[in-house]
C-alpha cells in the first residue's frame, strides 16, 4: 500500500475502505488477492489494514483499528461513547465486548445494536467532546460513567479506576455528573462503580483484586502502603494492605515481572525473571520481619477460587494474632 491510499490510512488510524483503495486504483481482483495472501487484513467488511499493521497491535489496538473502520464508514458526527472512549484514552479494557463499537449519532432517531455498533441516541455538549487522532470521543468522566452503566460491577470498577488514573479526570465533574444523571437507566449501579473505584489500583489486576476481597468479605484495604523497618528505611509498596490483621497483599502476573524489570533496565529482553523473584522474596521477607504478613493473589484466582482465597486470609490473621476475620 502506498501513495493517497497509504496517506488516506495514515489520517484514519492505519484503516482504510474498500471504496477508497478502488478510488486509488486498486482492482477488485488485486484486493482479493492481498486479503487472500494475507498482505491486507480484513478489519470489519468494506474495511481494512495492513498485516504489518494488525500484527504489531493488542487485543486493544486491533478494537480500535475496528473502531477507526466504523467511524470512517459511517455519514456525519460520530462520537465514541462507554468504553470505546476510554480504549482511545488509553484506558486498559476488560470484561467489555471486543466485538461492539459504541458511538453516539446525531442523525438517528433511536437507539439501535446493528453489525457489531451500538448506535446510542443522546446529546453530548461539544464541551464535553474531545478530539484524539481523529476520534472523537467523550472526556474521560463522560465516558466512565456509560461504561459503568453498561457494564458488569467488577468489569465497571476495572474501567472506572483506570479512568481516574488519568491526569485529565476530576473527580468532582464526575460526581457532579451522577448527580445530574440520576433518573438515567443504570445510574444507581454507575454511582455504586464510582464509590467502590480507587485511582491507586495500578493495574487490571489489582482493581479485580480489591472487588475479590469485598466479596470474601476482607476488610477494604489500603492501597500502595509504604512498607518501612524499625529505622525508617522504605522496604516496599504493597498493592493492598489490610491493616485490621496486618497483611499486605500483593496481585502477581507475569505482566507485573516484566514491567518491574523494564523500570530496572529500560529494556524489556535483559530482565532476569529469576532474579525479580528473588528479590521479590527477600521483599516479602523483610516485610514479614517487621510484623506482617503476605497473601499473594494470581489472575486465575480471581474467578472461582473464593474459598481458597478467604483460607489465606484467616491464616495469615491466626498468624498475626489479629482477631478472626467474620466470615
Amino acid at each position: 500500500m502506498d501513495g493517497e491510499l497509504a496517506r488516506e490510512a495514515s489520517n484514519q488510524g492505519n484503516i482504510f475502505l474498500r471504496s477508497q483503495a478502488l478510488d486509488s486504483g486498486y482492482r477488485s481482483r488485486e484486493i482479493e488477492t492481498l486479503l487472500r495472501s494475507g498482505e491486507w487484513v480484513r478489519v470489519r467488511r468494506g474495511a481494512y489494514s495492513t498485516r504489518e499493521t494488525w500484527d504489531s497491535r493488542g487485543p486493544t489496538g486491533r478494537y480500535l483499528l475496528r473502531v477507526h473502520a466504523v467511524v470512517a464508514a459511517l455519514d456525519g458526527p460520530v462520537v465514541c461513547v462507554g468504553h470505546t472512549a476510554l480504549a482511545r484514552l488509553q484506558v486498559p479494557l476488560w470484561g467489555v465486548a471486543f466485538d461492539e463499537v459504541h458511538v453516539r449519532r446525531t442523525d438517528q432517531h433511536a437507539s439501535r445494536r446493528e453489525a457489531g455498533v451500538v448506535h446510542h441516541r443522546y446529546d453530548i455538549p461539544d464541551t464535553d467532546i474531545v478530539e484524539i487522532d481523529g476520534l472523537l470521543v467523550q472526556v474521560p468522566e463522560l465516558a466512565a460513567l456509560d461504561a459503568a452503566r453498561m457494564a458488569p460491577f467488577e468489569a465497571g470498577v476495572v474501567l472506572m479506576d483506570g479512568a481516574r488514573r488519568l491526569p485529565a479526570f476530576d473527580d468532582e465533574r464526575c460526581a457532579e455528573l451522577l448527580e445530574r444523571q440520576r433518573s438515567w437507566p443504570g445510574s444507581v449501579h454507575a454511582s455504586r462503580v464510582f464509590a467502590f473505584s480507587d485511582p491507586r489500583a495500578a493495574t487490571v489486576g489489582e482493581s479485580r483484586s480489591r472487588v475479590l476481597l469485598a466479596r470474601i468479605g476482607i476488610p477494604q484495604p489500603d492501597l500502595q502502603k509504604e512498607i518501612r523497618d524499625s529505622s525508617g528505611r522504605l522496604i516496599g509498596i504493597t498493592d493492598l494492605y489490610v491493616v485490621e490483621i496486618r497483611t499486605a497483599v500483593e496481585f502477581d502476573g507475569r505482566v507485573k515481572y516484566g514491567r518491574k524489570l523494564y523500570e530496572q533496565t529500560g529494556r524489556l529482553e535483559d530482565v532476569d525473571l529469576g532474579a525479580v523473584v528473588w528479590n521479590e522474596k527477600r521483599r516479602e521477607d523483610q516485610i514479614r520481619d517487621e510484623g506482617n504478613e503476605m497473601v499473594r493473589i494470581v489472575w486465575h484466582e480471581l474467578d472461582g477460587h473464593d474459598r481458597e482465597v478467604r483460607a489465606r486470609f484467616d491464616r495469615a490473621a491466626e498468624r498475626t494474632g489479629a482477631p478472626l476475620l467474620a466470615s
